[in-house]
């Protein structure tokens, strides 16, 4: 299935394109810098963004956390260790879990990308629409999440 992506690059905006939908794993070399291609950036960070659904969504806890940065600023002022066990908590308690990401936006600046959308989650009989932004940073070749915030 394709999804459309608007993707912002600094004040310049690129036309909606199509990308393939999935969770892929980036499998960058460790010591990779950003691509040089603006898209390709794009792309890792949309994969990296849908494999954290992914992982959530299969109540994959270790592949959940690990979408994480070491230096993740938990919100309410939780330290990462209460954050870490909150979290586990609340998704292996779930008999099911689903979390759609629609409208994908992602701005991106050397190592540094912001991705804002829609996230529809739904965990047993619960079902929320929201705004979300995750602000991430590419780590060893990766791109994790440094920080994360709802509404707006």
């Amino acid at each position: 299935m394709n999804r459309f992506l608007s993707c912002v690059l600094g004040s310049a905006l690129l036309a909606p394109a199509a990308f393939a939908a999935g969770p892929a794993a980036t499998t960058a070399p460790a010591a990779a810098a950003a691509p040089a291609d603006p898209a390709a950036g794009i792309r890792e960070v949309e994969a990296a963004v849908r494999a954290w659904a992914a992982a959530w969504s299969a109540r994959d806890v270790a592949r959940y956390l690990a979408a994480y940065a070491s230096d993740f600023t938990p919100p309410r002022g939780q330290d990462r260790k209460a954050w870490e066990t909150d979290r586990r908590t609340r998704i292996e308690e779930k008999a099911a879990i689903s979390v759609e990401i629609d409208s994908l936006v992602i701005s991106l600046k050397g190592q540094a990308a912001t991705a804002s959308f829609q996230q529809t989650y739904s965990a047993d009989k619960l079902r929320e629409k929201s705004r979300k932004t995750l602000e991430l940073q590419r780590v060893e070749g990766r791109w994790l999440i440094r920080k994360e915030g709802a509404g707006g």
